[in-house]
Protein backbone atom coordinates (compact mmCIF):
# COMPACT_ATOMS: atom_id res chain seq x y z
CA UNK A 1 0.00 0.00 0.00
CA UNK A 2 2.90 2.39 0.73
CA UNK A 3 4.54 1.63 -2.35
CA UNK A 4 1.20 2.90 -4.31
CA UNK A 5 1.09 5.51 -2.20
CA UNK A 6 4.57 6.74 -3.18
CA UNK A 7 4.50 6.00 -6.83
CA UNK A 8 0.75 7.49 -7.30
CA UNK A 9 0.81 10.48 -5.49
CA UNK A 10 3.78 12.90 -7.62
CA UNK A 11 2.28 11.67 -10.99
CA UNK A 12 -1.20 13.10 -9.55
CA UNK A 13 0.55 16.43 -8.54
CA UNK A 14 1.46 16.60 -11.85
CA UNK A 15 -1.76 16.10 -13.46
CA UNK A 16 -3.21 18.50 -11.47
CA UNK A 17 -0.77 20.83 -12.27
CA UNK A 18 -1.06 20.41 -15.79
CA UNK A 19 -5.21 21.08 -15.22
CA UNK A 20 -4.87 24.29 -13.70
CA UNK A 21 -1.19 25.84 -15.50
CA UNK A 22 -1.31 24.40 -19.29
CA UNK A 23 -4.41 26.52 -20.70
CA UNK A 24 -2.42 29.79 -19.21
CA UNK A 25 1.02 28.25 -20.67
CA UNK A 26 -0.84 27.70 -23.68
CA UNK A 27 -2.49 31.04 -23.91
CA UNK A 28 0.94 32.87 -23.58
CA UNK A 29 2.69 30.68 -26.15
CA UNK A 30 0.04 32.18 -28.78
CA UNK A 31 0.39 35.48 -27.11
CA UNK A 32 4.14 35.33 -27.93
CA UNK A 33 3.95 34.05 -31.33
CA UNK A 34 1.61 36.79 -31.86
CA UNK A 35 3.61 39.78 -30.63
CA UNK A 36 6.87 38.49 -32.04
CA UNK A 37 4.95 39.49 -35.69
CA UNK A 38 5.68 43.20 -34.46
CA UNK A 39 9.21 42.62 -32.43
CA UNK A 40 10.69 45.55 -33.85
CA UNK A 41 7.39 47.96 -33.04
CA UNK A 42 7.53 46.25 -29.68
CA UNK A 43 11.38 47.50 -29.85
CA UNK A 44 10.36 50.98 -30.51
CA UNK A 45 7.98 51.77 -28.14
CA UNK A 46 10.37 50.16 -25.21
CA UNK A 47 13.35 52.46 -26.21
CA UNK A 48 10.75 55.34 -26.51
CA UNK A 49 9.45 54.44 -22.91
CA UNK A 50 13.52 53.86 -22.15
CA UNK A 51 14.02 57.82 -23.00
CA UNK A 52 10.93 59.64 -21.66
CA UNK A 53 11.98 57.43 -18.35
CA UNK A 54 15.28 59.17 -18.43
CA UNK A 55 14.29 62.68 -19.57
CA UNK A 56 11.79 62.60 -16.84
CA UNK A 57 14.56 61.62 -14.14
CA UNK A 58 16.95 64.43 -15.24
CA UNK A 59 14.29 66.80 -15.38
CA UNK A 60 12.16 66.42 -12.60
CA UNK A 61 13.83 63.88 -10.04
CA UNK A 62 16.32 64.21 -7.39
CA UNK A 63 18.86 62.46 -5.97
CA UNK A 64 18.84 63.01 -1.98
CA UNK A 65 21.55 60.93 -0.64
CA UNK A 66 19.89 59.81 2.35
CA UNK A 67 15.94 61.45 2.08
CA UNK A 68 14.93 62.86 5.03
CA UNK A 69 10.86 62.15 4.43
CA UNK A 70 10.62 59.71 6.84
CA UNK A 71 12.97 60.84 9.97
CA UNK A 72 12.12 59.79 13.48
CA UNK A 73 14.01 62.39 15.71
CA UNK A 74 14.90 66.34 14.88
CA UNK A 75 17.53 68.18 17.20
CA UNK A 76 17.12 71.96 18.41
CA UNK A 77 19.70 73.87 18.78
CA UNK A 78 19.95 76.28 21.53
CA UNK A 79 22.82 79.60 21.71
CA UNK A 80 22.31 82.62 24.38
CA UNK A 81 24.88 85.41 24.32
CA UNK A 82 28.37 84.71 25.24
CA UNK A 83 28.89 84.96 28.52
CA UNK A 84 25.47 83.86 30.10
CA UNK A 85 25.48 81.64 32.99
CA UNK A 86 24.38 78.13 33.16
CA UNK A 87 21.08 79.07 35.11
CA UNK A 88 19.98 81.00 32.25
CA UNK A 89 20.76 78.79 29.59
CA UNK A 90 18.58 76.03 31.72
CA UNK A 91 15.90 78.77 31.92
CA UNK A 92 15.57 79.27 28.42
CA UNK A 93 16.08 75.57 27.55
CA UNK A 94 13.27 74.88 29.98
CA UNK A 95 10.78 77.53 28.14
CA UNK A 96 11.48 75.28 24.97
CA UNK A 97 10.64 72.45 26.61
CA UNK A 98 7.09 73.82 27.19
CA UNK A 99 6.72 74.06 24.01
CA UNK A 100 8.55 70.48 23.09
CA UNK A 101 5.52 69.02 25.10
CA UNK A 102 2.67 70.43 22.91
CA UNK A 103 3.35 68.23 20.34
CA UNK A 104 1.14 65.13 20.56
CA UNK A 105 1.65 62.25 21.76
CA UNK A 106 0.57 60.48 18.13
CA UNK A 107 3.65 62.57 17.26
CA UNK A 108 6.43 62.43 19.75
CA UNK A 109 7.47 59.29 21.86
CA UNK A 110 10.05 61.55 24.06
CA UNK A 111 12.80 63.87 24.15
CA UNK A 112 16.02 64.48 25.94
CA UNK A 113 17.72 68.19 26.46
CA UNK A 114 21.39 68.80 27.23
CA UNK A 115 22.92 71.92 29.17
CA UNK A 116 26.03 73.00 28.64
CA UNK A 117 27.05 71.37 25.38
CA UNK A 118 25.58 70.69 21.64
CA UNK A 119 26.61 67.14 20.31
CA UNK A 120 27.07 68.67 16.89
CA UNK A 121 29.18 71.10 17.33
CA UNK A 122 32.97 70.86 17.32
CA UNK A 123 33.06 73.44 20.46
CA UNK A 124 32.50 71.23 23.06
CA UNK A 125 30.80 72.50 26.75
CA UNK A 126 30.08 75.86 26.67
CA UNK A 127 27.64 77.34 29.25
CA UNK A 128 25.55 79.41 26.35
CA UNK A 129 24.68 76.37 24.70
CA UNK A 130 22.18 73.30 24.95
CA UNK A 131 20.20 70.87 22.94
CA UNK A 132 17.28 69.14 22.80
CA UNK A 133 16.68 65.96 21.24
CA UNK A 134 13.02 65.19 20.02
CA UNK A 135 12.37 61.49 18.97
CA UNK A 136 9.43 61.07 17.15
CA UNK A 137 7.07 57.71 16.89
CA UNK A 138 7.54 56.13 13.76
CA UNK A 139 6.38 57.62 10.22
CA UNK A 140 3.50 55.24 9.56
CA UNK A 141 1.55 56.31 12.92
CA UNK A 142 1.78 60.09 12.29
CA UNK A 143 0.33 62.23 9.15
CA UNK A 144 3.33 64.84 9.80
CA UNK A 145 6.37 65.00 9.01
CA UNK A 146 9.45 66.18 10.88
CA UNK A 147 9.94 69.07 9.37
CA UNK A 148 6.05 70.06 9.29
CA UNK A 149 6.35 69.25 13.31
CA UNK A 150 9.65 71.23 12.87
CA UNK A 151 7.56 74.41 11.37
CA UNK A 152 5.44 74.49 14.50
CA UNK A 153 7.68 75.06 17.16
CA UNK A 154 9.70 77.26 14.99
CA UNK A 155 6.62 79.52 15.15
CA UNK A 156 5.84 79.62 18.83
CA UNK A 157 9.83 79.92 19.82
CA UNK A 158 10.56 83.30 17.74
CA UNK A 159 9.20 85.09 20.88
CA UNK A 160 11.70 84.33 23.45
CA UNK A 161 13.86 86.91 24.77
CA UNK A 162 17.36 86.26 25.88
CA UNK A 163 18.13 83.71 22.85
CA UNK A 164 20.93 84.98 20.35
CA UNK A 165 20.10 81.91 18.11
CA UNK A 166 18.26 78.61 17.49
CA UNK A 167 18.39 76.32 14.87
CA UNK A 168 16.67 73.11 14.04
CA UNK A 169 18.20 69.87 12.94
CA UNK A 170 16.63 66.73 10.65
CA UNK A 171 18.70 64.08 11.42
CA UNK A 172 17.99 61.10 8.82
CA UNK A 173 18.49 57.19 9.20
CA UNK A 174 21.93 56.17 8.14
CA UNK A 175 25.64 57.19 8.60
CA UNK A 176 26.74 60.48 9.67
CA UNK A 177 27.01 62.81 5.96
CA UNK A 178 26.87 66.29 7.54
CA UNK A 179 24.37 69.04 7.21
CA UNK A 180 22.93 69.14 3.86
CA UNK A 181 24.63 72.64 3.01
CA UNK A 182 27.70 73.06 4.39
CA UNK A 183 30.33 75.44 3.29
CA UNK A 184 33.80 76.39 4.19
CA UNK A 185 35.11 79.58 3.45
CA UNK A 186 39.08 79.48 3.42
CA UNK A 187 41.60 82.21 3.70
CA UNK A 188 44.11 84.08 6.00
CA UNK A 189 42.24 87.66 5.97
CA UNK A 190 39.76 87.80 8.87
CA UNK A 191 38.13 90.76 7.33
CA UNK A 192 37.76 89.85 4.01
CA UNK A 193 37.01 85.68 5.25
CA UNK A 194 33.96 87.75 7.17
CA UNK A 195 33.05 89.92 3.90
CA UNK A 196 32.65 86.92 1.82
CA UNK A 197 30.61 84.71 4.81
CA UNK A 198 28.01 87.63 5.23
CA UNK A 199 27.93 87.62 1.68
CA UNK A 200 27.23 83.91 1.53
CA UNK A 201 24.57 84.20 4.10
CA UNK A 202 22.92 86.67 2.17
CA UNK A 203 22.53 84.82 -0.77
CA UNK A 204 20.89 81.94 1.61
CA UNK A 205 18.76 83.77 2.81
CA UNK A 206 17.09 84.85 -0.38
CA UNK A 207 16.25 81.18 -0.90
CA UNK A 208 12.98 79.21 0.83
CA UNK A 209 14.02 76.14 1.21
CA UNK A 210 17.44 77.04 3.33
CA UNK A 211 16.79 77.46 7.06
CA UNK A 212 18.54 77.34 10.25
CA UNK A 213 21.73 79.20 9.11
CA UNK A 214 24.86 79.01 11.43
CA UNK A 215 28.12 79.87 11.55
CA UNK A 216 31.36 78.77 13.08
CA UNK A 217 32.72 82.67 13.57
CA UNK A 218 30.39 83.22 16.48
CA UNK A 219 32.04 86.04 18.84
CA UNK A 220 33.02 84.88 21.95
CA UNK A 221 34.11 86.44 24.36
CA UNK A 222 36.16 89.81 25.43
CA UNK A 223 39.64 89.44 24.53
CA UNK A 224 42.82 92.01 24.62
CA UNK A 225 44.52 92.38 21.19
CA UNK A 226 48.03 93.57 21.59
CA UNK A 227 49.08 95.90 18.56
CA UNK A 228 52.51 96.15 17.57
CA UNK A 229 54.68 98.77 16.79
CA UNK A 230 57.56 96.64 14.38
CA UNK A 231 59.75 100.05 13.59
CA UNK A 232 59.65 101.23 16.97
CA UNK A 233 60.67 97.48 18.30
CA UNK A 234 63.29 96.92 15.80
CA UNK A 235 65.01 100.51 16.85
CA UNK A 236 64.52 98.80 20.24
CA UNK A 237 66.32 95.23 19.23
CA UNK A 238 62.81 93.31 20.47
CA UNK A 239 61.35 90.38 18.53
CA UNK A 240 57.96 89.27 18.38
CA UNK A 241 59.07 86.02 19.73
CA UNK A 242 60.45 87.89 22.40
CA UNK A 243 57.20 89.20 23.51
CA UNK A 244 55.16 86.26 22.72
CA UNK A 245 57.26 84.13 24.85
CA UNK A 246 57.36 86.72 27.95
CA UNK A 247 53.52 87.14 27.61
CA UNK A 248 52.73 83.74 27.57
CA UNK A 249 54.58 82.83 30.90
CA UNK A 250 53.24 85.77 32.88
CA UNK A 251 50.03 84.81 31.80
CA UNK A 252 50.07 81.14 31.43
CA UNK A 253 53.34 80.56 33.38
CA UNK A 254 56.13 78.14 33.26
CA UNK A 255 57.44 75.00 35.16
CA UNK A 256 60.39 76.05 36.83
CA UNK A 257 61.01 73.28 39.30
CA UNK A 258 59.51 69.52 39.87
CA UNK A 259 59.50 67.78 43.65
CA UNK A 260 58.82 64.73 43.96
CA UNK A 261 56.14 63.63 47.15
CA UNK A 262 56.21 59.94 47.82
CA UNK A 263 55.40 58.63 44.52
CA UNK A 264 54.14 61.55 42.85
CA UNK A 265 55.80 64.99 41.01
CA UNK A 266 54.69 68.10 41.30
CA UNK A 267 55.11 70.35 39.09
CA UNK A 268 55.86 74.20 40.39
CA UNK A 269 54.89 76.66 37.84
CA UNK A 270 55.69 80.94 37.93
CA UNK A 271 53.67 83.20 36.51
CA UNK A 272 51.60 86.66 37.77
CA UNK A 273 49.55 86.89 40.79
CA UNK A 274 46.01 86.66 39.92
CA UNK A 275 45.53 90.06 41.00
CA UNK A 276 48.28 91.29 38.47
CA UNK A 277 46.67 89.13 35.68
CA UNK A 278 43.15 90.90 36.44
CA UNK A 279 44.51 93.99 35.94
CA UNK A 280 44.74 95.70 32.03
CA UNK A 281 46.79 98.55 33.01
CA UNK A 282 49.77 96.08 34.12
CA UNK A 283 49.82 94.63 31.08
CA UNK A 284 51.53 97.35 29.40
CA UNK A 285 53.98 97.49 32.06
CA UNK A 286 55.16 94.09 31.68
CA UNK A 287 58.93 94.60 30.85
CA UNK A 288 60.68 92.54 27.76
CA UNK A 289 64.44 92.06 27.44
CA UNK A 290 65.99 93.32 24.60
CA UNK A 291 69.15 91.92 22.66
CA UNK A 292 71.20 93.86 24.83
CA UNK A 293 69.84 92.67 28.51
CA UNK A 294 67.90 95.64 29.13
CA UNK A 295 64.15 95.80 30.23
CA UNK A 296 61.43 97.73 27.45
CA UNK A 297 58.11 97.73 29.31
CA UNK A 298 55.95 96.68 26.58
CA UNK A 299 53.85 100.17 26.60
CA UNK A 300 57.19 101.60 24.90
CA UNK A 301 56.32 99.39 21.38
CA UNK A 302 52.81 98.21 21.45
CA UNK A 303 49.19 99.51 22.22
CA UNK A 304 46.16 97.33 23.90
CA UNK A 305 42.91 96.96 21.65
CA UNK A 306 39.84 95.05 23.45
CA UNK A 307 37.39 93.66 20.93
CA UNK A 308 34.96 90.19 20.89
CA UNK A 309 36.97 87.14 20.09
CA UNK A 310 35.58 84.19 18.34
CA UNK A 311 34.54 81.32 19.92
CA UNK A 312 36.40 78.56 17.90
CA UNK A 313 38.66 79.15 15.03
CA UNK A 314 38.73 76.34 12.62
CA UNK A 315 41.08 75.23 10.17
CA UNK A 316 41.47 73.65 6.76
CA UNK A 317 44.84 72.83 5.35
CA UNK A 318 46.65 74.89 7.47
CA UNK A 319 44.38 78.00 6.57
CA UNK A 320 41.43 79.53 8.62
CA UNK A 321 38.03 79.02 7.66
CA UNK A 322 34.45 80.01 8.48
CA UNK A 323 32.16 77.48 8.24
CA UNK A 324 28.08 78.11 7.37
CA UNK A 325 25.83 75.48 7.22
CA UNK A 326 22.21 75.51 6.95
CA UNK A 327 19.22 72.60 6.35
CA UNK A 328 17.54 72.66 3.10
CA UNK A 329 14.04 71.48 2.47
CA UNK A 330 14.65 68.54 -0.26
CA UNK A 331 11.07 69.12 -1.27
CA UNK A 332 12.21 72.51 -2.95
CA UNK A 333 15.87 72.07 -3.42
CA UNK A 334 18.55 69.21 -3.07
CA UNK A 335 21.77 69.59 -1.03
CA UNK A 336 23.35 70.29 -4.23
CA UNK A 337 21.16 72.78 -5.85
CA UNK A 338 21.69 74.84 -2.98
CA UNK A 339 25.64 74.80 -3.25
CA UNK A 340 25.60 75.39 -6.77
CA UNK A 341 22.91 78.74 -6.27
CA UNK A 342 24.46 79.93 -3.13
CA UNK A 343 28.23 79.33 -4.70
CA UNK A 344 27.34 81.35 -7.34
CA UNK A 345 26.94 84.31 -5.88
CA UNK A 346 31.04 84.29 -5.46
CA UNK A 347 33.40 85.74 -7.84
CA UNK A 348 36.68 84.80 -6.47
CA UNK A 349 38.26 87.31 -8.49
CA UNK A 350 36.83 89.93 -6.70
CA UNK A 351 38.59 88.16 -3.23
CA UNK A 352 42.26 87.48 -3.86
CA UNK A 353 43.40 84.53 -1.53
CA UNK A 354 39.77 83.38 -0.34
CA UNK A 355 38.49 79.79 -1.42
CA UNK A 356 34.68 78.47 -0.88
CA UNK A 357 34.33 74.91 -0.92
CA UNK A 358 31.58 72.97 -0.33
CA UNK A 359 31.31 70.37 2.28
CA UNK A 360 28.43 67.57 3.98
CA UNK A 361 25.64 66.25 2.28
CA UNK A 362 26.59 68.09 -1.21
CA UNK A 363 30.10 66.53 -1.25
CA UNK A 364 28.91 63.03 0.29
CA UNK A 365 26.73 62.82 -2.78
CA UNK A 366 28.44 63.98 -5.36
CA UNK A 367 31.26 61.39 -3.90
CA UNK A 368 28.59 58.60 -3.38
CA UNK A 369 26.91 58.74 -7.51
CA UNK A 370 31.08 58.85 -8.31
CA UNK A 371 31.40 55.50 -6.51
CA UNK A 372 28.59 53.77 -7.35
CA UNK A 373 29.09 54.85 -11.36
CA UNK A 374 32.17 53.17 -11.34
CA UNK A 375 31.21 50.07 -9.32
CA UNK A 376 28.17 49.67 -11.59
CA UNK A 377 30.85 50.23 -14.87
CA UNK A 378 32.88 47.14 -13.44
CA UNK A 379 30.33 45.11 -12.28
CA UNK A 380 28.61 45.14 -15.70
CA UNK A 381 32.01 44.53 -17.29
CA UNK A 382 32.56 41.54 -15.14
CA UNK A 383 28.65 40.55 -15.86
CA UNK A 384 29.65 40.24 -19.56
CA UNK A 385 32.80 38.50 -19.08
CA UNK A 386 30.58 35.46 -17.58
CA UNK A 387 28.02 35.55 -20.02
CA UNK A 388 30.58 35.28 -22.88
CA UNK A 389 31.98 32.25 -21.08
CA UNK A 390 28.48 30.68 -20.68
CA UNK A 391 26.82 31.57 -24.29
CA UNK A 392 30.51 30.99 -25.73
CA UNK A 393 29.11 34.17 -27.75
CA UNK A 394 29.99 37.60 -27.95
CA UNK A 395 26.79 39.50 -28.93
CA UNK A 396 24.29 36.96 -27.02
CA UNK A 397 25.24 38.33 -24.25
CA UNK A 398 24.05 41.63 -25.18
CA UNK A 399 20.37 39.97 -24.96
CA UNK A 400 20.69 39.35 -21.26
CA UNK A 401 21.92 42.77 -20.12
CA UNK A 402 19.65 44.79 -22.26
CA UNK A 403 17.45 43.90 -19.02
CA UNK A 404 20.03 46.61 -17.11
CA UNK A 405 18.77 49.99 -18.27
CA UNK A 406 15.27 48.80 -18.73
CA UNK A 407 16.08 48.18 -15.06
CA UNK A 408 16.87 51.48 -14.44
CA UNK A 409 13.60 52.81 -16.17
CA UNK A 410 11.56 50.56 -13.72
CA UNK A 411 12.49 51.94 -10.70
CA UNK A 412 12.67 56.11 -12.03
CA UNK A 413 8.64 54.82 -12.87
CA UNK A 414 8.36 52.74 -9.07
CA UNK A 415 9.65 56.24 -7.87
CA UNK A 416 7.93 58.93 -9.58
CA UNK A 417 4.48 56.93 -8.83
CA UNK A 418 5.28 56.83 -5.22
CA UNK A 419 6.13 60.54 -5.19
CA UNK A 420 10.12 59.38 -3.73
CA UNK A 421 13.34 60.84 -4.90
CA UNK A 422 16.15 58.89 -5.62
CA UNK A 423 19.35 57.74 -3.06
CA UNK A 424 21.83 56.06 -1.85
CA UNK A 425 19.38 52.75 -0.75
CA UNK A 426 17.17 53.15 -3.96
CA UNK A 427 20.55 52.37 -6.20
CA UNK A 428 21.52 49.32 -3.86
CA UNK A 429 17.58 48.08 -4.51
CA UNK A 430 18.62 48.67 -8.45
CA UNK A 431 21.34 46.97 -8.24
CA UNK A 432 19.78 43.90 -6.64
CA UNK A 433 17.08 44.82 -9.01
CA UNK A 434 19.34 44.26 -11.73
CA UNK A 435 20.30 40.75 -10.59
CA UNK A 436 17.23 39.35 -10.40
CA UNK A 437 16.55 41.13 -13.72
CA UNK A 438 19.35 39.38 -15.80
CA UNK A 439 18.69 36.42 -14.29
CA UNK A 440 15.04 35.78 -15.65
CA UNK A 441 16.63 36.55 -18.50
CA UNK A 442 19.55 34.68 -18.08
CA UNK A 443 17.29 31.52 -18.19
CA UNK A 444 15.24 32.68 -20.65
CA UNK A 445 17.67 32.63 -23.37
CA UNK A 446 19.63 29.90 -22.47
CA UNK A 447 16.39 27.51 -22.13
CA UNK A 448 15.62 28.67 -26.11
CA UNK A 449 19.57 28.38 -27.01
CA UNK A 450 18.92 24.30 -25.91
CA UNK A 451 15.52 24.00 -27.26
CA UNK A 452 17.64 25.43 -30.78
CA UNK A 453 20.13 22.31 -30.97
CA UNK A 454 17.99 19.70 -30.10
CA UNK A 455 14.79 20.99 -32.19
CA UNK A 456 14.75 22.27 -35.87
CA UNK A 457 11.53 23.68 -35.94
CA UNK A 458 11.03 27.87 -37.23
CA UNK A 459 12.85 29.64 -34.81
CA UNK A 460 10.34 31.86 -33.77
CA UNK A 461 8.06 28.72 -32.76
CA UNK A 462 11.07 28.22 -30.79
CA UNK A 463 10.92 31.19 -29.17
CA UNK A 464 7.23 30.98 -28.31
CA UNK A 465 7.98 27.55 -26.80
CA UNK A 466 11.01 28.42 -24.67
CA UNK A 467 9.42 31.70 -23.33
CA UNK A 468 5.81 29.81 -22.23
CA UNK A 469 8.01 27.15 -20.38
CA UNK A 470 10.23 29.59 -18.72
CA UNK A 471 6.49 32.02 -18.08
CA UNK A 472 6.44 30.04 -14.62
CA UNK A 473 9.76 30.85 -12.71
CA UNK A 474 9.48 34.25 -13.67
CA UNK A 475 6.18 34.45 -12.30
CA UNK A 476 7.01 32.40 -9.21
CA UNK A 477 10.88 34.66 -9.56
CA UNK A 478 8.52 37.78 -9.40
CA UNK A 479 6.01 36.92 -6.70
CA UNK A 480 8.01 35.22 -4.05
CA UNK A 481 10.41 38.85 -4.05
CA UNK A 482 7.62 41.22 -4.19
CA UNK A 483 5.74 39.80 -1.66
CA UNK A 484 9.04 39.52 0.77
CA UNK A 485 9.94 42.92 0.32
CA UNK A 486 6.75 45.31 -0.37
CA UNK A 487 6.12 44.96 3.22
CA UNK A 488 9.09 46.66 4.44
CA UNK A 489 9.10 49.39 2.07
CA UNK A 490 5.70 50.31 2.95
CA UNK A 491 6.40 49.65 6.74
CA UNK A 492 3.92 46.37 7.46
CA UNK A 493 4.35 44.55 10.51
CA UNK A 494 7.36 47.05 11.41
CA UNK A 495 9.04 50.60 9.78
CA UNK A 496 12.48 50.36 9.19
CA UNK A 497 12.71 53.67 7.62
CA UNK A 498 16.75 53.21 6.41
CA UNK A 499 15.99 50.13 4.21
CA UNK A 500 12.71 51.27 2.99
CA UNK A 501 14.00 53.05 -0.43
CA UNK A 502 15.64 49.94 -0.73
CA UNK A 503 12.58 47.32 -0.66
CA UNK A 504 10.49 49.85 -2.80
CA UNK A 505 13.13 50.10 -5.59
CA UNK A 506 13.46 46.50 -5.46
CA UNK A 507 9.54 45.36 -5.10
CA UNK A 508 8.38 48.08 -7.79
CA UNK A 509 10.85 47.63 -9.73
CA UNK A 510 10.27 43.59 -9.95
CA UNK A 511 6.83 44.69 -10.76
CA UNK A 512 7.43 46.49 -13.57
CA UNK A 513 10.56 45.21 -15.02
CA UNK A 514 9.08 41.35 -15.44
CA UNK A 515 7.09 41.72 -18.79
CA UNK A 516 10.67 43.46 -19.60
CA UNK A 517 11.61 40.24 -19.54
CA UNK A 518 8.69 38.59 -20.60
CA UNK A 519 7.95 40.41 -23.72
CA UNK A 520 10.84 42.36 -25.23
CA UNK A 521 13.65 39.64 -24.58
CA UNK A 522 11.65 37.40 -26.56
CA UNK A 523 11.49 40.00 -29.63
CA UNK A 524 15.29 41.28 -29.57
CA UNK A 525 16.19 37.32 -29.75
CA UNK A 526 13.79 37.17 -32.67
CA UNK A 527 15.51 41.16 -34.08
CA UNK A 528 19.28 38.78 -33.79
CA UNK A 529 18.08 36.15 -35.74
CA UNK A 530 16.85 38.45 -38.32
CA UNK A 531 20.04 39.86 -38.20
CA UNK A 532 21.92 36.95 -37.96
CA UNK A 533 19.98 35.79 -41.57
CA UNK A 534 21.08 39.25 -43.26
CA UNK A 535 24.70 38.98 -42.78
CA UNK A 536 24.93 35.25 -43.35
CA UNK A 537 25.48 33.44 -40.23
CA UNK A 538 23.57 30.09 -40.07
CA UNK A 539 24.30 29.77 -36.77
CA UNK A 540 22.55 32.29 -33.90
CA UNK A 541 23.33 30.38 -30.52
CA UNK A 542 26.17 28.02 -29.13
CA UNK A 543 27.24 24.87 -29.87
CA UNK A 544 28.38 22.38 -27.42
Amino acid sequence: LAKVWTTCKPKQEKKMYTVWFKPVRDFYERFVSGFLRFRYVILLIFVAGLALSFFYAGKYMDFVLFPKSNADRFDILIQLPSGSSLAATSDRTMQIEKIVQTIPDDYMSSYVSRIGTQTTRQSGEKENLSIIEVYLTPPQQRDRTAREIIDLIRSQSEGIDGIADINFAVRATGPPIGKPLNLMVIGVDDSIRTEVADMLVKSMNSYEAISDIDRSDVQGKKQIEVVLNHDRMASLGVSVADISQNLRIAYDGEIVTQVRYGEEDVNFRTMLSEKARKDEAYLLNIAIPNKQGRMIPLREMASLKTRKGYSDIMHFDGERVTEITAEVDKMLMTPNQAADSVVAAFNPENYPGIRVLAGGEAQETSRSVINLASTLIVAILGIYLLLVILFNSFTQPFLVMIAIPFGFACVIVAFALNGEPLGFLAVLGLIGLTGVVINDSLVLVDHVNNLRRTKTDNPFKLIAEGTANRLRPIILTTVTTVAGVLPLAYGLGGSDPFNAPMALALGWGLIFATPLTLILVPCLYGISIDLSDKFGRKKTCPVE
